[in-house]
């Protein structure tokens, strides 16, 4: 189909490349000057000249290109539908084009050698006859000349109706066109608005940066730099350039926008000579730039570029909550403290029988310790939690970015917690390294010296021997000075992270929850290319790939950072990959999930054991073992919820036609308690019973710990009541049985309570545990997706990905009511990727095929389709 209604001449003309069809020629001046001729993406051209007058820019005429080749399709100049509508049925959508940055340039000023080049279209120059007039080449402007431009404009002929503008392609799923697209996909080049970069919003000189910033004005030491440099001191342009730099990155928090300053130069130290018009463009240099690296904005040597570093962080690690629980381990240190010292001096409660404590000091003893230090233990579980979560973020925001073992392609939710630490102390990660021990310490070690701390005197014997003595409550004063240096430990620990925590900025703008929050972190740059044919391939595969390869969180998204490659140290320090290469989390699967229910039962038959037997002797001089294993059970079972939180999600979407909701769903964001009342509100009933299950266990450390001192022989002597003695009989044994139980600290009703529900949460969470090994053991993924890298790999060929372009900066529910407004359903299984193969991961329905462990849907249904794995 003609676009353009047009004369044919009577004899051909010389046309250049960009000519349309009109009766001129490009001037071979105009050939020579043209910045066109030089290789798409080089950077950094040396000496080159301004244009002469002959060959200035057209505003309207001999456009060499149009911006959506450069994005990997193309499309007449006056189609407005999407290249990947043949994707979906729901309709066409436009594709915004490349948004252009406005050169910073202005007539007047000379041309920075070393900026980027910009697309230049020149004018047609009307010639009579073949061949080029070198007269012209005589009233060629002046290099250094500064005078104002003079434009020849032409009108551009006027187009031909294209039915394709209204109608758009002739079918919706035109085979020809949508094989264009497939085949520029599997060339790497991303279609329909994916991986267009981050573009400049706003330029500012240098000079009106530092004149308009309030942070010039305030400082007297960038007062005093900015005069160091007027003096042209050696040290001056380094204070200038480091002023620079806070201000324009003051100026990108504040705008919240990506900004480009253009340096001030000095115009005698520009060449007047631009000897790249003969030598030609510099090759090497040409092959050194790759399509990822387009990512950035272009960044010439007289250009700097500054991008927003929001910091979002959740309530759990900002400023008030960190300082209230330093507070607060400095105030149990002390309280601690204070009631050994008053112990020393008199008991803390004295009584003979345990009826004669009142019931709220009864409490206070009793309980009152145990739920102080579980409570206090899950307070700084929340903040270690997040901190985990967002450890790979606040390292992708660093400047220069981060390596992919140390952002990406590291796990600290699943990875076992006592070598958590050591992991992170490894990869330079300090903030996980103390949230992790302090988390550890408020956790297992609070609650066991607590339980240690309280004493009962006298002993056991005296007491049994004497039943009706009077006994009193003490503070052991080994345990509670341990107790009191493990609370300050704790605070100082909490300084360290409070620092951490306070210099370092997440560059998040709100919180990342699910596929959905990666998926729109993605859609920018080209990092979806660095997991072709990765869907199926393991953590291991999938390390060896990407471990050299350093990214960066800039302007809310995901971005391969190639400028900056490892140095050699790294690259040696990083050739192992500790994580599990089992698709299935640890608690999911026999190995883990078999030995935590027998640990359960076990424990569930100690109780009787150390009450109605000689073994309680044992439990009464070391009562912390009980409460030791306790804990123990505890953080086992916040493995395996933190395994079910982890897989729910794409549990939910392997059962196909899932709600949109479920992208944006993502179970481990939130904190022990509420993820219980989100699973029962969406109905996930597992998720539920496994969070409720949590709380228990917090009660469980509280139960055991009041039983572990208890003579349970007595109260099951007491419940074989004898009948009443007849004349001539001995009397009967009940009474000494009454007398023996005022030799302990517990009455008849608070020990078969807190046995009876000690038992109930045992049997509980056993029966839990069970029903999560058999509802879950099936492998349902290819590999775990504890990683950013992982998740990545799963969606690189979604063409949901559309859906997620321009989404960055949305918040949790501007995504969740932008994807139901579209109205579709997801699923995990086998599809067809945006490059006409199959792939598998997870994307909008109609999937192929459902995933099935070890069955491959490519090679089964295409098996002569042998593409090269690159990562092989």
């Amino acid at each position: 189909m003609d676009y353009y209604n047009s004369q044919r001449p009577s004899r051909p003309p010389l046309h250049s490349s960009v000519s349309t069809g009109s009766f001129s020629r490009i001037s071979t001046v105009s050939d020579i000057t043209d910045l066109d001729s030089f290789p798409e993406g080089t950077t950094n051209i040396p000496l080159l000249g301004r244009p002469s007058l002959v060959s200035l820019q057209s505003d309207d005429g001999g456009r060499s290109r149009s911006d959506s080749e450069e994005n990997g399709y193309s499309s007449p100049p006056s189609s407005g539908w999407s290249p990947h509508t043949g994707y979906s049925p729901s309709g066409y959508a436009t594709v915004p084009p490349p948004a252009s940055t406005p050169s910073p340039r202005q007539h007047g000023r000379p041309y920075a050698p070393n900026a980027a080049p910009s697309r230049r279209h020149h004018d047609v120059i009307p010639e009579e006859e073949d061949g080029v007039d070198l007269v012209l080449m005589q009233s060629a402007a002046p290099v250094g000349f500064d005078g104002p431009p003079s434009f020849t404009a032409q009108e551009s002929p006027e187009p031909a109706f294209d039915l394709s503008s209204t109608l758009g392609p002739m079918t919706w799923a035109d085979e020809q066109f949508i094989k264009g697209l497939q085949k520029q996909e599997a060339q790497g080049k991303l279609t329909g608005g994916l991986g267009l970069g981050i573009k400049t919003d706003s330029i500012l000189t240098e000079k009106a940066l530092l004149a308009t910033s309030p942070v010039v004005e305030k400082s007297p030491r960038l007062s005093r730099a900015f005069s160091f440099s007027r003096a042209g001191g050696p040290a001056s342009s380094l204070s200038l350039a480091d002023a620079v730099k806070q201000l324009g990155q003051s100026e990108a928090n504040k705008r919240g926008k990506v900004i480009e300053v253009v340096m001030e130069t000095d115009p005698q130290d520009q060449s007047e000579v631009d000897l790249s018009v003969v030598a030609g463009p510099d090759k090497e240099l040409s092959n050194k730039l790759t399509m990822r690296q387009n990512t950035f904005p272009v960044k010439g040597g007289q250009t700097q570029v500054f991008y927003p570093q929001p910091d979002w962080k959740p309530f759990s690690m900002r400023w008030p909550y960190l300082m209230f629980m330093i507070l607060l381990s400095i105030a149990l240190a002390g309280g601690q403290e204070v009631l050994y010292q008053k112990s020393t001096r008199d008991p803390l409660v004295k009584f003979r029988t345990p009826s004669d404590i009142p019931a709220g000091e009864y409490f206070a003893f009793k309980f009152l310790p145990t739920m102080i230090a579980v409570s206090y233990g899950v307070l700084w579980q929340l903040c270690d939690f997040e901190v985990r979560r967002l450890e790979a973020f606040y390292q992708l925001s660093k400047e220069g970015g981060a390596l992919a073992a140390e952002s990406i392609n590291v796990d600290y939710i699943t990875d076992f917690s006592f070598l958590r630490p050591i992991r992170a102390f490894s990869r330079k990660h300090y903030a996980v390294t103390i949230s992790s021990i302090t988390s550890l310490l408020a956790n297992a070690l609070v609650p066991t010296l607590g339980a240690a701390c309280i004493l009962l005197s006298p002993d056991r014997d005296t007491r049994l021997r004497h039943p009706g003595s009077e006994k009193s409550i003490l503070i052991h004063y080994v345990w509670s000075r341990f107790l009191s240096v493990t609370f300050l430990v704790i605070a100082c620990l909490g300084c360290v992270l409070f620092y951490q925590l306070q210099v370092r900025r997440s560059g998040l703008l709100a919180d990342v929850k699910g596929i959905a929050g990666l998926a729109s972190m993605a859609t920018v740059s080209h990092i979806l290319m660095d997991f072709k044919d990765m869907d199926v391939a393991t953590h291991k595969d999938i390390h060896h790939k990407i471990r050299d390869h350093r990214y960066a969180l800039r302007n809310s998204s995901l971005t391969p950072d190639d400028l900056n490659p490892p140095s050699k140290q790294e690259r040696e320090r990083y050739k192992k990959n500790h994580l599990s290469e089992n698709p299935q989390p640890l608690m999911l699967r026999t190995k883990g999930a078999i030995p935590f229910i027998i640990g359960i039962l076990l424990f569930l038959a100690l109780i009787p054991v150390f009450l109605f037997t000689p073994a309680t002797a044992l439990t009464d001089k070391v009562p912390w073992v009980v409460t030791l294993l306790a804990v123990c059970i505890k953080l086992s079972w916040g493995a395996l919820e933190t395994d079910v939180r982890m897989m729910e999600p794409y549990y939910i979407l392997s059962r196909r036609y899932a709600p949109p909701k479920t992208l944006t769903l993502d179970y481990t964001a939130m904190p022990i308690g509420w993820v219980a009342i989100q699973g029962m509100l969406n109905g996930h009933w597992l998720v539920f019973f496994v969070g409720f299950g949590t709380i228990m266990t917090e009660i469980l450390t509280v139960l055991v710990t009041s039983l572990a001192t208890v003579e349970g022989r007595v109260f099951i002597a007491l419940t074989n009541k004898a009948p009443p003695p007849r004349n001539g009989d001995p009397p009967s044994s009940h009474a000494d049985d009454v007398a023996d139980i005022n030799a302990g600290q517990e009455t008849v009703f608070s020990f078969w309570i807190s046995l009876a529900l000690a038992i109930f949460v045992l049997m509980y969470m056993g029966i839990v545990a069970l029903i999560v090994f058999v509802r879950r053991r099936r492998v349902f993924l290819p590999r775990q997706p504890n990683t950013i890298a992982s998740v990545l790999a799963y969606i690189h060929q979604s063409k949901m990905l559309y859906d997620f372009v321009n989404t960055a900066k949305l918040s949790n529910k501007e995504m969740v009511d932008k994807l139901e407004a579209l109205g579709k359903t997801y699923g995990l299984g086998w599809f067809q990727g945006r490059d006409g193969s199959s792939h598998c991961g997870v994307d909008e329905e109609e999937l192929l095929s459902d995933y099935k462990f070890g069955y491959d849907y490519s090679r089964a249904t295409n098996p002569w389709d042998e593409n090269e794995v690159q990562w092989l």
